[in-house]
């Protein structure tokens, strides 16, 4: 084991043993279980001497007298750093989440939806999927509509197929006519463009030397259109699914630690900035317990890894659950899906 010497090693692999019956049991692991767990090879008077040095050092604590020993979130970072570094999905599995991909598979509305369904499939716990950034796909078409005064309905239609309305509020009362000729000249020229590289384009319009007044102003216009809904969708859209394996967790037995979870999942806004705020990071993230900062999530674990478009991060997938999780498993998939959805953004933009 990396950097570890032979104690080490021994404790250790005390540690991942208590780990895997407390993740299977979920009851307070016994020295005697944690014999049989190792298939004797090693004494159960030398384990209950390693747990003790275990319980020392921070790694596992005894939630009550007379009962065994539970992993600490200190315990179960180390044992998460150790794994961290063998993430890698067994064959037939990795060509079974693949082959979820196939099919129906049409827009990135469904490849959302499917990656955050297969998180919480194969895992059991919640799945959690950040939308990617509209700006960083390509432009397909474009409609603005007047619903009242200094205000549109921007229908933007990406290459990949999603559809998006954004409420714009502008500085003039623009005339039927005058939306139609801005999106078409949004349309004509930046068709297949990039949505966050427009405005950069536009710029070079309005600030320079052009005779044609109308042009100007419709790129002025066109600018401010589009820098708004790349504004807009900065506060990027969760989708979930799951959350109904909570309410199979002991640990969720409490109602008013579910109440506050689903008070989480509800307003989004939390696990939204936990996940922007990672991003570009395009690796894997794991907050144990009270590693977490919010209050209604210092029972959980949450892992999430990124996933990209044109060598880009562009959003993040995670999933949520029990700090008694299986870490190996949910790294790997994790780790997985978010290359496979990476995968199909380049395959459908």
């Amino acid at each position: 084991m990396i950097n570890m010497n032979k104690k080490e090693e021994r404790n250790f692999r005390v540690l991942t043993h208590i780990i895997k019956i407390f993740v299977s049991d979920a009851v307070p692991v016994s020295s005697k279980s944690v014999t049989r767990n190792m298939g004797n090879s090693i004494s159960s008077a030398t384990v209950r001497n390693i747990m003790g040095e275990l319980e020392e050092a921070g790694d596992i604590e005894q939630p009550h007298t007379s009962a065994g020993r539970v992993p600490t979130d200190r315990g179960y970072r180390k044992y998460v750093d150790f794994a961290k570094n063998r993430l890698e999905v067994e064959k037939k599995k990795a060509e079974r989440l693949a082959w979820e991909y196939t099919g129906r598979i049409k827009s990135i509305k469904d490849v959302i939806e499917k990656t955050s369904f297969l998180i919480s499939r194969e895992l059991h716990h919640a799945g959690v999927v950040m939308w990617p950034s509209i700006g960083n796909f390509y432009l397909k078409h474009l409609e603005l509509v007047k619903i009242r005064a200094e205000a549109v309905l921007a229908v933007l239609v990406t290459m990949t197929n999603a559809v998006k309305n954004y409420i714009i509020s502008i500085d003039k009362d623009l005339e039927k006519v005058d939306l139609e000729k801005i999106a078409n000249f949004i349309n004509t020229n930046y068709a297949e463009t990039t949505i966050s590289s427009i405005p950069a384009e536009l710029k070079d319009i309005v600030g320079g030397e052009s005779e044609n007044k109308e042009l100007v102003s419709m790129a002025r216009s066109a600018r401010a259109i589009i820098n708004d809904i790349v504004e807009q969708d900065i506060e990027n859209e969760i989708y979930w699914e799951g959350l109904d394996y909570f309410a199979e967790e002991p640990e969720f037995m409490d109602l008013a630690l579910t109440r506050r979870m689903l008070r989480i999942f509800s307003n989004r806004r939390e696990i939204s900035s936990l996940m922007r705020r990672e991003l570009p990071y395009r690796g894997v993230r794991v907050y144990i317990g009270r590693e977490n900062e919010f209050d209604a999530l210092r029972e959980c674990s949450v892992i999430t890894a990124g996933y990209g478009l044109h060598g880009n991060t562009v959003g993040r997938i995670g999933v949520i659950g029990p700090t008694r999780m299986e870490y190996d498993n949910v790294l790997k998939t994790v780790r997985y899906l978010s290359d496979l959805i990476s995968f199909k953004l380049e395959e459908f933009n």
